[in-house]
């Protein structure tokens, strides 16, 4: 009875312990950046987080989420989110969490001028 038991309480709580995951596709978003928020800072450089906002075609405006982790690239070389400048032009790749307000983007590429 007790190994039922265990079993069914580990059956019930799978979903639980593997995450929520996505609740969209990627997407890309493409624009000049807006402004930028830096929200928390770790000891070390590079381990800040915060969200940027970018402004697209038509005068659209998308914020991003922008975790420690994020790939940020230009030319190559990789950055972090306090490099970034408000009027960089920027294609992003990002997803949806549940729970979360902000698309995460997971990639940030300078675009070609």
């Amino acid at each position: 009875m007790f190994l039922l038991t265990t079993m069914l309480a580990m059956i019930l709580a799978a979903p639980g312990l593997a995450g929520d995951g996505y609740s969209s596709a990627v997407r890309e978003y493409e624009g000049k950046i807006k402004s930028i928020r830096i929200d928390k800072c770790g000891l070390q450089p590079g381990l800040c987080e915060g969200s940027i906002m970018l402004e697209g075609k038509g005068a659209t405006e998308t914020a991003l989420a922008i975790r420690v982790g994020t790939w940020i690239k230009r030319r190559g070389q990789f950055l972090t989110i306090e490099e970034l400048k408000v009027g960089d032009h920027v294609i992003a790749q990002a997803f949806q969490m549940r729970g979360e307000a902000l698309p995460r983007a997971a990639i940030v590429e300078f675009a070609s001028p």
